[in-house]
């Protein structure tokens, strides 16, 4: 599935429905287009070989699962790889699990080429219905790239407040009761923020090159609004390394809270056995079957006995008390 939009100084915005409309869009100077390739056939692939200029290198990433975001610059163009978060599968009130999907952006001086598998990246589903709207301005390409980087950032921010939400109630439920499905929600938690991390660690390199000026395609006056994007996305990889803590934290508070309740657990019994131990010990001693011992046959030795069993488990007990250990 493709989808071709075209944007001119006076005859505003239009879609293209051939890709062979490709080549005259090219060599009109007036004219910025946009290619939005979403899980194309292989014929439709073939228009990055047969109508681009694009490096074979930069082609092959693109048709395969690369999986860390990168950035190449060639002569006339860069090839961007991105990633943006998996709505379909996000619902972090079942799971805390968090999939990424690639996006690959080819960003030449008057067109920019977009490649992307199913489902839709939302920030592409966006940017389809803003080039639509009349009431922006005209678009250029440097434009184009700006607000789909914008909108991709963007899209990260409310996910990660809901992680961080998420996090901090899985860690005042441990505290309470730390059961072992939370233990596998936290590691799940985790584990996905570590993934991530990865990811924000190399996009964010990405994003610092754009708003550097380290482009040449980029203008100069353009580039506060990429600093813009950059900024927002400082945040999210400071999120990401403070929830990859908090999950560790979080962790740490399970076995913490477990070991301490298997303490507890333990001191009862051993104040149990403690008890236990010397009645255990004076009934072992009457409990032997020699003729002759003392009070074996004594009217009140078995009340005795038992009357000395409750006063010795008594003197424990309140003993226990005073040393606080009850």
């Amino acid at each position: 599935m493709f989808t071709i939009h075209a944007f001119h100084p006076t005859r505003g915005h239009w879609t293209e429905t051939s890709l062979d409309r490709l080549d005259a869009l090219r060599d009109d100077k007036e004219v910025t287009f946009w290619l939005d390739l979403e899980s194309p056939t292989p014929e439709e692939s073939r228009v990055l070989t047969e109508r681009f200029p694009f490096h074979p290198l930069a082609i092959e990433d693109a048709l395969q699962d690369y999986g860390h975001p990168k950035i190449d610059t060639f002569d006339d163009h860069v090839f961007i790889i991105v990633h943006g978060i998996d709505f379909s599968t996000l619902d972090l009130e079942k799971s805390m699990a968090i999939g990424t999907l690639e996006l690959d952006i080819f960003f030449g001086d008057r067109y920019i080429v977009t490649h992307h598998g199913d489902p839709v990246v939302r920030s592409i589903r966006e940017l389809h219905k803003d080039v639509c709207d009349p009431s922006h301005r005209p678009w250029t390409s440097v434009r184009l790239l700006h607000r789909l980087l914008d909108r991709l950032v963007d899209n990260f921010l409310p996910v990660m407040d809901q992680v961080g939400v998420k996090l901090e109630l899985l860690e005042d439920r441990i505290i309470h009761n730390p059961a072992p499905d939370l233990l596998e929600q936290v590691l799940e938690a985790k584990k996905s923020i570590q993934r991530l991390r990865r990811m924000t660690a190399h996009q964010r390199l990405i994003l610092e090159s754009l708003a550097r000026g380290h482009l040449e395609l980029i203008p100069r006056e353009s580039l506060a609004f990429f600093r813009d994007i950059y900024d927002h996305f400082v945040r999210v990889a400071d999120l990401a390394e403070a929830y990859r803590e908090g999950a560790q934290s979080a962790v740490e508070a399970y076995l913490s809270m477990s070991a301490n309740k298997t303490n507890e657990i333990m001191k009862v019994l051993t104040q149990i056995s403690t008890v236990m131990l010397p009645l255990t010990f004076i009934a072992g001693i009457y409990g032997m079957n020699f003729d002759f011992m003392p009070e074996l046959h004594w009217m009140f030795g078995y009340p005795f006995a038992l009357g000395l069993m409750l006063v010795i488990a008594g003197a424990l007990l309140v003993w226990f008390r005073r040393r606080r250990w009850l």
